[in-house]
Formats: structure tokens, sequence, C-alpha cells
């Protein structure tokens, strides 16, 4: 993420890029889970090192020219739909090689990440694309990459990032398309080309919601793992990791110890922990016990089975292993696995972990700071401590309040961090919305499927709904996955027939 100011230093690592280490600074607690997400998003691949193809020729009536695809445009957007009529440029890649005349037109805003050509010859988009005749436009996200409507990222200057904008944002480019498209790569959108939202994570909730507002504009939608129901105090994230790890009552377990421990405010003891845990350097102990959630619940989110005939590590028994050591308490176990992942990762704990680590770094290219903005405002999506009797992987310090805190030290005491969720649900209706040609598409393995439709859908007569019990996270969107195992292939084929079914509709 370029500049990115230390708060931010866990988040976007699950959320890293082109070149980005996994100690980069990144963003608040809550936002950790973005990290290898917004990777895969950004490169098609949790390494970073994703390959771009060498770049083509091509030749048109009219229009004559060698470009790479890989080659960004810039698309004079408005910066406030709702007010003035200044633009900025806003950047945007084009594939056109499948396109025949008629064929569908493939959006994808690339949400809370930077926009990735990856995703022009890879990826569950690239691949419709190609197997129907489509051109495939990627979209930067307001506030994201190298879209910036402002000069920096104060407070006040975070004003024009919301959901209202963004979706317009959307609406006005396709409304522009045709003549943008001719005037950069000299190709004409037909008229008859149908328009078809896509996207993974939070830029598939943007897909789905694209859809319900412009369905004049947009005829279909492909949304993986779309978190549609915005939920400001998520305890159920750990209840699906809870399921996932067959050491959960021994993370429970240690969670309850460590509480009782920061219940007795005895400061030797608690500082003897900190040092165990590798996160001695954290003053507030409230952080500590934040970090601690990391590792697992990357584990789960991003959790693929090891192929078969392959000798890579099960990632889930893996981190499991480091509670078979019975000569140890859960807690001891805990801390060993703790250390060795800030060690073996280089995490900067007082970067990567510290509530208000960056609060006044107002720099440009903070994808992280932009993230929490949105969640400081709309989202919410504290992942917090479920309240008993429910079992608990995470400290009960770990609350949506204490997430939330930093917003006004981020971006002034107008944001409170208590997010007006219930527009966005009223508006665009949570877990049932009135939305028609919409593939959604959820690994039962993805924690944020409980924000999803991934159990019961609203309209099965004008909607698609598949499910994939193994997987987890936007598995099926990936650029760099090429697994065709644990019901991805079968996914993907479901996912190709009913944008399919879709687009033979009028």
């Amino acid at each position: 993420m370029f500049v990115e100011s230390p708060i931010w230093a866990l988040l976007l690592c699950l959320a890293g890029g082109v070149g980005r280490t996994l100690a980069e600074p990144l963003a608040m607690r809550q936002a950790q889970q973005q990290r290898i997400w917004t990777e895969h998003l950004r490169t098609g691949d949790n390494t970073g090192k994703q390959e771009m193809p060498a770049g083509i020729a091509y030749e048109r009536e009219g229009f004559q020219q060698r470009r790479s695809i890989n080659a960004p445009y810039w698309f004079d957007q408005v910066i406030d739909h709702f007010g003035s009529n200044q633009t900025f440029k806003q950047r945007i890649f084009i594939n056109d090689d499948e396109y025949v005349p008629g064929g569908p037109v493939y959006l994808f805003n690339s949400g809370e990440t930077p926009a990735s050509p990856a995703y022009l010859s890879g990826g569950e988009p690239h691949t419709l694309a190609k197997a129907t005749g489509g051109m495939l436009i990627i979209m930067e996200h307001r506030y994201y990459g190298k879209s910036y409507p402002v000069s920096n990222m104060s407070g006040p200057n975070m004003k024009y990032l919301n959901i209202d904008n963004a979706l317009e944002d959307i609406a006005y480019f396709i409304r522009n398309a045709a003549g943008f498209v001719k005037d950069t790569i000299g190709v004409d959108i037909s008229p008859a080309s149908k328009w078809v939202a896509t996207g993974g994570s939070y830029s598939a909730t943007l897909a789905v919601w694209a859809r319900k507002k412009y369905p004049d504009l947009i005829h279909a939608a492909y949304a993986s793992s779309a978190p549609v129901l915005i939920e400001p105090d998520f305890y159920q994230y750990d209840q699906v990791v809870a399921r996932a790890l067959p050491c959960a009552s021994d993370i429970a377990s240690a969670v309850s110890v460590l509480d009782n421990i920061l219940d007795s405010r005895n400061r030797t003891l608690i500082d003897k922990w900190k040092k165990a845990f590798a996160l001695q350097d954290l003053k507030d102990d409230a952080d500590f016990a934040g970090a601690l959630t990391d590792q697992m619940s990357t584990t789960v989110q991003y959790y693929m089975p090891p192929a078969k005939g392959s000798d890579a590590p099960d990632s889930i028994a893996q981190l499991c292993g480091w509670f078979k050591n019975t000569r140890n308490i859960p807690l001891q176990n805990m801390a060993d696995m703790t250390a060795a992942h800030i060690r073996n990762n280089r995490i900067d704990p007082v970067s990567a972990y510290s509530s208000d680590s960056g609060a006044t770094n107002y720099a440009l290219y903070q994808d992280g700071r932009a993230w929490f903005y949105q969640t400081c405002t709309q989202f919410g999506f504290w992942q917090s401590a479920p309240r008993p009797p429910l079992r608990r992987l995470r400290s009960k310090y770990v609350t949506s309040e204490w997430q939330s805190k930093p917003c006004q030290a981020f971006f002034g005491k107008d944001v409170s961090g208590i997010p007006d969720t219930q527009y966005l649900n009223d508006k665009f209706g949570g877990l049932t919305p009135d939305v028609s040609r919409v593939v959604f598409v959820n690994g039962l393995h993805d924690p944020w499927s409980e924000l999803s439709v991934a159990r019961n859908l609203p309209d099965s007569t004008r909607n698609v709904m598949i499910t994939m019990p193994l997987a987890s996270h936007v598995v099926d969107f990936y650029a760099a996955n090429s697994r065709t195992d644990f019901g991805v292939d079968i996914a993907r084929k479901n996912i190709l027939e009913a944008i399919k079914m879709f687009l033979a509709q009028n």
C-alpha cells in the first residue's frame, strides 16, 4: 500500500500487494482479516509475485497502436455525485481480447484494494469473459490504489468515501463507457451488450447492490463471498472459526485463562505473558488481547485443503499442532504459536497491533486507512468476542467498542465509530435483498458467509446460490487459484451456467 501509516500493519498484510511485505503497516484489528483476501485480489497470488503478460499488439479499423494489456486508463469520475461536478482521475483496466460485438461486459470494481491487471488474464471474471465473448473492465474504487479525489487522507477529506458515491461511480462509468472505451482503445461497445457486475468480498457486495439500484444498467451480477448483512458487532465470526478448528476447545481454554490474568491487574504477571507472546512492546492490554486472534482467524478464513498428492501441510492441522504439547497448559502453547508467527513473518507488533498507531498520518496510498474509515462510518464489521454462553476464541476485551474507539483519533470528533448500519440494511435488504439475476457464491468455511446469502436464497426463481462446504473466502474468484478440487471446479461450472442463463434472459 505504498506509504502505509503504522497502524495498518497487519490489516493489509492480510491485504498485501505486489511487492509488499507481511510486516508492512496496515489497519485496525477488525480489518486484519482483509490482508490475505486483498493480497489475492491485488495480485492473484498470496505470494505477491503474480506474473503479468508481456503485452499484446493489435490492429483495428480506424485505430492502430501497440499497448500492454496492463496499461491503465484514466476516467474522469465525479468527486461528489450529490454535490459539485468536479472530477478526479479513476484508474481503469480493460481487456477486450475475447470481446465480440453484442457480447457481455464484465465490470469488476476492485473494492477495498488497488485494482490489479492480474485479473485481466486470470480469475473467474476473465474466465467468464473468455467463455461468453465478453469484455472485462476493472474499475478501481475511490480512495484506493491510485484513485484519489483528495490531496490527503485527513478526516474532513474522507467525506466523499461512502457507499452512495461508490455505487454512483459504477453507474456513471457505465453510462459513459461507450465513449470512454472508444476513445481509449478504439473499440465500440455494442448497444446490445449486457453488463455484468462482478466482485469478491466487499466488491461483491457492491456488485449485488449495484444490480439492485441500477437494474436498467446492470443485467446480472456474480458475487463471491459478499457480506450483504452489515453487522456492527460481528461476534458470529468466531462461531465459524470454532467449528473449523479441532483445537477450538484448547484455544477457548487459553483465552479464558488469559482473561483471568488480565482481570487480576497483576502487572508482573501480565507483562510476563506479554513477553511469552512476543508482544511485550504493546502497552495497552486490550491491544495485547486483540493481537492473539490474527493467526487463527486468517488460517480459517483463507483455508484451502492441501491438493491431493501434495507435500504441502494442512494449515488448520499445522495450527492445531501447537496445542498437542501436553506438557504445557493451552495458554503456553498459544504463546509459543503466536511468538513463532510474529517471528517468522517479521511482524512489528507496535505497528501491527497498536490501536492508535498512524492516526495522524494523512498521506495518500493507505488502503487500510480508507477501509478503516468505511468501517467507522458505515460498516462496523467489528469482529468481537461472543457473549456467554457462546464459546469464545478471542478475549472478552476484544469488543466492538474497543475496536471503534480509535475512529475519532484517526478522523476527528465527528466520526464516532458508531456506524449507521441500519441505513444500508434497510436500503438494500440485508440477507434478503430484493434482487434478480445474481449468482451468490460462498465457501462455508468462510466466517463471512454468516453475513452472506449462503443458506437461504431470497428468490430461487430469479437468483442462484452456490456453496462449497470445504472452501473459504472468495476461492472461486482468485486469479491464481487453479485448484479444481474440494468443490471449486463444480462451483465454477455452475457459475458459468448461471451467467449464461441470465445473459439469455431479457
